[in-house]
């Protein structure tokens, strides 16, 4: 057929002979097979595995396994019988009701789940790609896995805000300006901007940012190039528009793409 398939399976401990066979199918028509292999099946598959190497293979798990309370360590240890085997191998990270912990249908719920089984896993430098299956709307689970990606470091797809949670010492209203300034910047592929209501914690938590944006004085902000302090006490109805010529100023910034016009 034209096109490279993807086809999934899943192999016990009685399934040797059926897995190489799929492994000759794939490989005779130029596809892959995305094995899915609980860690207690592992032993018995391993002369199979070892004998077919790594190509056209991709491994998963769509079900946490019986010895794992959390689908976060049955891929840990689905991780290290291919590093014990050898085998360098893709990793398919599948949020599914089956590795899900509590189950519940919320979008919420199915945001903190993906992001705790791929986003864990993706921080340990495990996996190669992911898929939300919980998510039925194929552009939400797009988005929510983009967003899960991004929240890793994995792969950015947009502007990441970094922003203090707020206290007594907050010297402007954190969430408007944010916004604000949210609404402005959004389109920067791959930049960082932190947004910190004081000079106490802000610079240590903005530490890795690209820009900050920070409280330096009741109505005055200081704006930051990664960890120094390049301009301090701007009048904070003029911070906005500095921060964007610095940006401009460090080769950060396009512009963004036109609104298109309203059909008449």
């Amino acid at each position: 057929s034209k096109g490279k398939l993807v086809l999934v399976r899943k192999f016990t401990a009685a399934e040797a002979a059926t897995l190489a066979g799929f492994i000759d199918l794939v490989r005779r028509h130029g596809h892959a097979l995305a094995a899915e292999i609980s860690p207690d099946h592992f032993p018995a598959l391993e002369d199979v595995l070892r004998e077919a190497g790594p190509d056209s293979l991709i491994f998963t798990l769509s079900i946490r396994t019986t010895d794992s309370a959390h689908a976060i360590g049955s891929y840990r240890r689905l991780t290290e019988n291919l590093r014990t085997l050898g085998l360098n191998a893709p990793i398919w990270i599948r949020n599914t009701a089956g590795t899900a912990v509590l189950g519940d249908p919320s979008f919420l719920s199915k945001l903190l789940e993906a992001s705790f089984l791929s986003g864990s896993l993706l921080c340990d430098g495990v996996g190669d790609f992911i898929s939300i299956e919980t998510e039925a709307d194929p552009v939400r689970a797009t988005k929510l896995a983009y967003n899960v990606l991004q929240g890793a470091g994995a792969r950015i797809s947009k502007t990441e805000f970094v922003a203090c949670p707020s206290c007594g010492r907050t010297l402007f209203d954190l969430q408007t300006t944010t916004q604000r300034i949210r609404a402005q910047t959004g389109h920067l592929k791959g930049v960082k901007i932190a947004i910190m209501g004081c000079i106490v914690n802000g610079p240590g938590e903005m530490a890795d940012a690209d820009f900050g944006y920070v409280g330096g004085a009741p109505g005055k902000i200081n704006l930051y190039v990664g960890k120094n302090c390049v301009q301090y006490n701007i009048p904070q109805a003029e911070a906005d528009a500095r921060l964007i010529a610095l940006i401009r100023e460090h080769g950060k910034w396009v512009d963004p793409d036109p609104v298109p016009a309203a059909a008449t």
